[in-house]
């Protein structure tokens, strides 16, 4: 094995099989779902995963500006991830059963 980090890994592997059944998902959103679905990840290790993913030609970025009433301001940029077709998901039923969860409480959420 040479040196430095894997070039595999498992946290990317995770981001990848997250934002193929979101479709998008920004850093602190991605991070906010994986600690729930898998335990204990740094923020920073998220970022440094997805930005990594990038590089890699994994994920692709998509910076929008949104409207909104902030302390600093009306808008706000966000930063999107997508899959590229180069991504190579895996079908993980307990991430899919999740976010099917996930959407069932924002839904009831919405009719009350």
């Amino acid at each position: 094995m040479g040196r430095g980090r894997p070039s595999r890994s498992i946290v990317r592997d995770r981001l990848v099989e997250m934002i193929f059944v979101v479709g998008k998902l920004t850093a602190y959103e991605a991070h906010k779902h994986y600690i729930r679905l898998f335990g204990k990840a740094s923020q920073r290790n998220i970022y440094y995963q997805l930005e990594k993913g990038e590089v890699i030609d994994i994920f692709s970025k998509q910076v929008v500006d949104e409207e909104g009433t902030y302390t600093w301001g009306t808008t706000a940029q966000k930063v999107y991830y997508s899959l590229t077709k180069d991504a190579k998901p895996q079908i993980n039923k307990e991430v899919r059963d999740y976010f099917v969860q996930v959407n069932e409480k924002r839904e009831n959420n919405k009719q009350t």
